[in-house]
């Protein structure tokens, strides 16, 4: 089911990205968080934490290390289907 998070609001085409590049890292194995993203997309850390916190809240992310530093980020069964339909 398409979702105004990943479609029609402002900001969702990078969350889109945000999605694409958590699940190549878990692909990859490596690990994933904010300083990647950031340097990955070319946008300040700031706005990369707000779309983060969002997608954490809608349950498309989850943080693989409550309370570590630096905060590891991995996709729910939510995140990788919105993954799947926005990817076909």
């Amino acid at each position: 089911m398409k979702t105004i998070l990943f479609y029609w609001s402002k900001g969702s085409d990078t969350r889109r990205k945000l999605i694409s590049i958590i699940a190549q890292s878990e692909r990859e194995g490596d690990a994933c968080y904010l300083t990647v993203l950031s340097d990955k997309l070319k946008l300040s850390h700031v706005a990369i934490k707000k779309h983060i916190d969002l997608m954490i809240d809608q349950g498309y992310i989850r943080i693989l290390n409550p309370g570590g530093k630096p905060v590891y980020l991995v996709l729910t069964e939510k995140g990788i289907g919105a993954l799947k339909e926005f990817s076909s």
